[in-house]
């Protein structure tokens, strides 16, 4: 039988720090990026799991945009400053603050902006399961009691470091995992891509308080 080619030493003796170190330099030398997305929100209640799938568009500093497309059609943009939640079948958008509130999200990792090992205690998952597996999954919890939620475990790949799989379990026992794939990063993004203006028709909602994304 053919061996199989080693792991480079550097590589597979990085502790979880080092990875996590990775991962932020990686995504903080990024202009932008894009990829596809699915979704699973498992509601921990009903034990029921909704899936949703579409694109991904990221631009630093801090703008966002996820194109849900199945089940529906459904937009979420972060502009910097504003979150929109556009459902196009209801005629109803939704405008809600989130400037400052991104480095406490878990979407701040996404971005790059959480010190990732100054905010989180991390620590690597490692079983009979994930040993030969193409990621290394960490597990971040937050230091502090700002966060929107109890910890998250990251899928990050061996060789480029960007994130694959994120998965989100909130206070209250719920989990939201997003697996991304296709990823292309410093596409020289078009700032118009992360501006919203509500359709003529279209309901427009503001909340009083601001929220964590």
């Amino acid at each position: 039988p053919n061996p199989q080619p080693p792991t480079p030493a550097s590589v597979s003796a990085l502790t979880a720090d080092e990875v996590a170190d990775k991962v932020q330099a990686t995504y903080q030398g990024f202009s932008d990026l894009q990829g596809s997305f699915l979704q699973r929100a498992t509601n921990k209640l009903s034990g029921m799991t909704q899936e949703a799938s579409g694109r991904l568009y990221l631009k630093w500093p801090g703008r966002m945009r996820w194109e849900y497309e199945k089940p529906e059609s459904r937009l979420f943009l972060i502009d910097g400053k504003t979150l929109w939640s556009y459902s196009p079948s209801e005629r109803q958008a939704m405008a809600q603050d989130v400037s400052g509130a991104l480095t406490t999200s878990p979407i701040g990792i996404l971005f790059g902006m959480s010190g990732l090992r100054r905010n989180f205690r991390v620590r690597p998952i490692v079983h009979a399961g994930t040993r030969d597996s193409p990621d290394w999954l960490l597990e971040l919890t937050p230091k502090g009691k700002e966060m929107s939620f109890k910890r998250v475990i990251l899928g990050v790949d061996r060789e480029s470091f960007l994130i694959r799989r994120l998965t989100v379990f909130d206070l209250y026992g719920n989990t939201t995992t997003v697996e991304l794939s296709r990823q292309k990063v410093n596409n020289d993004l078009k700032d118009e891509l992360f501006q919203f203006s509500p359709p003529p028709g279209t309901e427009v909602i503001t909340p009083l308080k601001p929220i964590v994304p």
